[in-house]
């Protein structure tokens, strides 16, 4: 008889078991969420001062490097002298090197320079090549009146020639009011920066390519 009821407890004990760790399983971990905002980078271009074509030639945009200060996705401040803070609860939706890269493709795309603009993970083949290098992008709250700082350098090579020299060559600074201090109101002002920087290295990209391919009808 013993041996009966301590064979039922035990089984018992096992089904009860089983049963809690399924009930464990469909609980619902209530956790608070963390209120985080994302933004993203957007150049806008004034559509009446498009350039019209200047070469049948093709333009490579390579992937956009960023300094490693600002290259993650939280958005930096400078609160005063050499001191940074990084805002973990406002910032870029997709780190900054991908949006710039895709905005500069873009934008280029849109100038009607070329006749076809390639992203640097296309498999076409350019004759000319772009590359820039985010040096600055952050707010600056260290005075009184608070600004977006950008800052960026550009190089472009002539790739068809198998030496690939440099045929230009720029940086650029930008410092844009910021309306108030927030978030929102500085990655405004830093898109207003970048559109700024696009429009200036859109005309000397013009004149650049304009030089080059009279250079290149002289010699045939």
């Amino acid at each position: 008889m013993k041996r009966y009821f301590l064979k039922n407890a035990c089984t018992l004990c096992f089904v009860s078991a089983l049963l809690i760790v399924a009930a464990a399983g469909c609980v619902k971990l209530e956790r608070a969420s963390l209120d985080r905002t994302y933004y993203t980078l957007d150049a806008v271009r004034d559509r009446q001062n498009a350039t019209s074509r200047v070469t049948d030639k093709n333009l490579i945009v390579r992937r956009m490097k960023v300094s490693s200060r600002y290259e993650d996705k939280d958005l930096v401040y400078q609160v005063a002298g050499n001191i940074y803070e990084a805002d973990y609860y406002n910032a870029f939706f997709v780190p900054p090197a991908s949006m710039l890269t895709q905005e500069l493709k873009v934008w280029m795309g849109d100038s009607g320079l070329f006749a076809n603009v390639l992203g640097p993970e296309s498999m076409g083949a350019g004759e000319f090549m772009l590359e820039g290098v985010v040096n600055s992008l952050y707010g600056d709250f260290s005075g009184e009146s608070p600004k977006a700082v950008i800052k960026m350098q550009f190089f472009m090579f002539n790739n068809a020639d198998p030496n690939m020299p440099i045929i230009y060559s720029r940086n650029f600074s930008e410092e844009v009011p910021i309306k108030d201090q927030t978030a929102s109101a500085l990655v405004e002002a830093m898109n207003t920066g970048i559109s700024m920087i696009f429009a200036e290295l859109e005309k000397d990209v013009a004149k650049v390519v304009e030089d080059v391919s009279k250079v290149a009808n002289d010699q045939e």
